[in-house]
């Protein structure tokens, strides 16, 4: 289900609620076993719930639901590295645990695909069976992070892995209990109209702008919660369709109603297309690449 939009961007500022978080993200997959057999045992998510086609996983002993994994066994191969997702962020509390995650991955053999010190925090980077990227890492305390001009100073530096190890680790027995997704990294065709839709109209705030081709924004003092670039080699005016593989849909956690409906009435006001569900408190619109929004009211995080 799609919410095209029904006018133009807002060219004024808009300030959703700094309380609003990133809560989940959904993938539609090709090989529903598979992929949920990579999320369990090279990852350490539990499987809370499975039904209509879309497995809901995360944290078990919290009911922390982070990814859902939508079947969809016609989906066009490799079509999840066009327009889309770049690469999901989850953030471990600890540097331990992050050591923990990385000795774990190198016992299985499990690739990794990079890994980076970007100032605010140390990542590494792995790619799941069917192309997606994940990050996962830990995040310096805020009085350490690299600041300039009240923007993030970031930088790209390889993180040795054998060093962060050698501070300390422990047996790897699943994703740890706080661990959230922090941020999602989109590559979008129109990088201009993109920025616009998300600091003009749902007001997301510009945190680093170094790197080429690329804005990483947030609504609070976090580093970034969202990521636009215009890196992918295949790009080019493709919008996400439903039979695309990858990145369905993003779920933010609001925390009143009262800011549900003042995001409300700012996009009712701008003439853009959204669904409202005021018995489920939740608002859906669809971003210039085709990408779902959720914004929900809810005390446990869904996807």
């Amino acid at each position: 289900m799609k919410f095209f939009m029904g006018g133009s961007y807002d060219m004024e500022n808009f300030s959703l609620d700094p309380k609003i978080q990133l809560a989940s993200i959904a993938i539609k997959v090709k090989d529903i076993d598979k992929m949920v057999g990579f999320y369990q045992r090279v990852v350490g998510l539990d499987l809370i719930n499975e039904e209509n086609d879309m497995a809901i996983m995360g944290i078990g002993s919290k009911k922390s639901k982070l990814l859902g994994l939508i079947y969809l066994p016609e989906g066009e191969e490799g079509s999840n590295n066009r327009t889309g997702l770049n690469h999901i962020a989850y953030v471990f509390p600890e540097r331990f645990q992050l050591a923990s995650f990385v000795h774990h991955l190198l016992q299985m053999n499990y690739p990794i695909d990079g890994t980076s010190d970007h100032g605010y925090c140390e990542a590494i980077y792995i790619t799941d069976p069917e192309g997606n990227r994940l990050s996962f890492s830990w995040d310096r305390p805020k009085d350490q992070w690299p600041l300039l001009d009240g923007k993030i100073d970031g930088v790209t530096k390889e993180l040795d892995l054998y060093r962060m190890m050698g501070a300390g680790y422990g047996e790897y027995t699943g994703v740890p209990e706080d661990t959230k997704l922090g941020s999602i990294h989109l590559s979008v065709d129109d990088l201009d109209e993109s920025y616009d839709f998300y600091t003009k109209t749902l007001g997301f705030e510009l945190k680093d702008d170094d790197f080429i081709n690329a804005h990483y924004l947030t609504l609070n003092e976090y580093h970034h919660q969202i990521a636009l670039s215009a890196w992918s080699p295949t790009m080019g005016d493709h919008y996400i369709e439903d039979e695309d593989l990858g990145v369905d849909h993003i779920t933010f956690k609001v925390p009143s109603f009262e800011s549900l409906l003042q995001l409300k009435e700012h996009l009712e006001d701008k003439n853009l297309a959204v669904y409202f569900n005021k018995g489920k408190k939740i608002i859906g619109l669809t971003d210039p690449n085709g990408i779902q929004m959720w914004f929900m009211v809810f005390e446990k995080i869904p996807c």
